[in-house]
């Protein structure tokens, strides 16, 4: 099911499975990717209980083995509505049997959006309902639509970045998608603007990490539009678009975690898993300004 939020330049659409966020359109103009099984048949999932690849695809939880997908399940579960006006919608989704099968662990995810004026504002709060601490780790995976209109080429974007970053990226293995830290795929020096290249992602995604900053601008070179996306807490930044073909758009990617290193041992020492005590509520949020 979709649901629609509306002001007078712009529509939302979001979809109850995974609560996913399918479009953003400002005057008409589509801002994020639409599925498209040639390129990428997805367009905004939330990558939750964990982000990217599990080593050998089992997770080692408490000592148990469970099988946990590349970025969870989250973005394959239906969401109920909790309530929603023009402008506002809340989802929630708690662990169920299945869950609790491949994840041991009783949440609660709430996702609340709200549309103000070119803004789409986005809350997510996760509770633990058990009686025991419990771990996970989450991103963001919006893929946004580049170029924007008739006449322009990917080549024509960049991002910005609100300061200097130097950093050492890891490898990311192409066939089992684990990150190695220990071995440097690319680095770079005072970096505040990354022009669009194909070239950049036949490895896979840029993985800057740590990533500092809570914003980064994706823009036209020239006339500038585009759009602004902040977030808070999260400490890697991907960015990626598909390395088998030249898709029409760039994934800027936020994570809390990260997929497994080739030494990763258990999920509760995953890299910057979050530790969330019994009956305790965690949350972060995120917007995305049309500019």
């Amino acid at each position: 099911m979709k649901y629609i939020l509306k002001n007078n330049n712009n529509s939302v659409e979001i979809r109850s499975l995974g609560g996913e966020l399918c479009s953003f359109k400002h005057d008409g103009v589509e801002y994020i990717h639409q599925p498209n099984p040639e390129t990428w048949n997805r367009s905004a999932p939330y990558l939750f209980p964990n982000v990217g690849a599990i080593k050998n695809k089992i997770a080692v939880i408490e000592g148990k083995e469970y099988k946990l997908t590349k970025h969870g399940f989250l973005r394959d579960i239906e969401m109920n509505k909790v309530s929603q006006t023009e402008n506002s919608l809340v989802l929630s989704v708690e662990a169920t049997p299945e869950t609790l099968a491949i994840y041991p662990y009783q949440f609660k995810l709430t996702i609340t959006y709200t549309l103000n004026n070119d803004t789409l504002n986005c809350n997510i709060e996760v509770y633990n309902n058990g009686n025991t601490p419990m771990y996970f780790n989450l991103g963001l995976h919006p893929a946004f639509q580049v170029p924007l209109y008739k006449g322009e080429k990917f080549e024509d974007y960049s991002v910005l970045f609100s300061s200097k970053i130097s950093a050492e990226l890891p490898t990311v293995n192409l066939s089992s998608g684990l990150v190695d830290y220990t071995k440097i795929a690319r680095t770079f020096k005072d970096l505040e603007v990354l022009p669009l290249n194909y070239d950049d992602y036949q490895n896979d995604a840029l993985v800057f990490d740590p990533f500092n900053d809570t914003k980064v601008v994706l823009e036209h070179n020239e006339t500038k539009h585009g759009i602004i996306f902040e977030f808070e807490k999260f400490k890697t930044l991907g960015i990626w678009t598909p390395n088998h073909t030249k898709a029409d758009f760039i994934c800027l990617e936020p994570w809390i975690g990260c997929a497994d290193s080739p030494y990763t041992t258990s999920y509760e020492t995953k890299k910057d898993i979050i530790k969330l005590d019994d009956k305790s509520t965690w949350n972060t949020n995120y917007k995305i300004t049309v500019k």
